[in-house]
C-alpha cells in the first residue's frame, strides 16, 4: 500500500478492491469451510458404515457357525444391499461362496467368487477368489476354465496352492506326469502347516510317487 500517497487514498483502494473481489473470497472461504466440515461428515459416515457392517458380518459368522444356512444368506444379501463397497462385501461373498459350495451350488459359488475377482481392489483377496474358484470349476468338471483361472504371472504366497489345483486338474484330464512334477513344485514351495504338507505328500503317494 505505499504506493498510495494518503490514508484516505489507501482506504478508497481498499473499499474497490473489496467491491471487485470481495464476493468472490467470501465464496472461497464458505466453499472451504464446507468441504472441511463435509469430508469429516462423509468420514464419519464410512465409519458408521463399517461398524454396521460389520456388526451383519459378524452375525453372518455366527450362522455359519451353527450352520445355519438361511440367516447367512440373510445377513450377506443385507452386507450387499447396503455396504456393496465395503471391504465386507468381499468377506461376505466369500463367505457365501463357501456356503454355497458345500450346499452343491457351484454356479451361485462361482457367481460369488467371480464379483470379488471383478470388485476386489486387495491382490490377497483376490488370490484367495481364484483359488477357490479355481476349486470350484475342477468340481464342475470345468477344467480349461479352471487352468486359465489359475494362469497368473504373480503367485506371490500363494505359489505353492497354485501348483497344488494345477495338479489337481491335471489328476483330472489323466496326466500323472504333469500331476507329479506340480505337486512335487507345492510341496517344495509350501510354507503351510504340516497338514498341507502331508496332503500333498498323499496325493503323491496316490500317484505312485513316495
Amino acid at each position: 500500500m505505499d504506493v498510495y500517497k494518503t490514508e484516505e487514498e489507501q482506504v478508497e483502494a481498499i473499499k474497490k478492491w473489496w467491491q471487485e473481489n470481495g464476493k468472490s473470497i467470501i465464496a472461497g472461504v464458505v466453499i472451504g469451510i464446507t468441504a472441511i466440515f463435509g469430508w469429516r461428515a462423509y468420514d464419519n459416515h464410512t465409519a458408521v458404515q463399517a461398524e454396521q457392517a460389520s456388526l451383519l458380518y459378524e452375525q453372518m459368522l455366527v450362522a455359519a457357525r451353527t450352520n445355519d444356512e438361511e440367516n447367512v444368506r440373510v445377513y450377506g444379501n443385507r452386507i450387499f444391499d447396503d455396504y456393496k463397497s465395503s471391504t465386507y462385501a468381499v468377506f461376505a461373498s466369500l463367505m457365501l461362496a463357501k456356503v454355497a459350495a458345500e450346499s452343491g451350488k457351484l454356479e451361485e459359488a462361482e457367481t460369488h467368487l467371480r464379483w470379488v475377482l471383478k470388485n476386489s481392489s486387495q491382490a490377497e483377496f483376490k488370490h484367495i477368489a481364484r483359488l477357490r474358484l479355481a476349486r470350484v470349476l475342477i468340481a464342475s468338471d470345468k477344467l480349461d476354465l479352471a487352468t486359465e483361472t489359475l494362469n497368473v504371472s504373480k503367485p506371490g504366497d500363494f505359489v505353492a496352492r497354485y501348483d497344488e489345483l494345477r495338479g489337481d486338474i491335471y489328476v483330472k484330464q489323466g496326466k500323472s506326469d504333469e500331476a507329479i512334477k506340480a505337486y512335487e513344485r507345492s510341496l517344495a514351495n509350501s510354507k503351510g502347516t504340516g497338514d498341507a504338507q502331508s496332503i500333498l505328500q498323499m496325493k503323491l503317494n496316490d500317484l505312485g510317487r513316495s
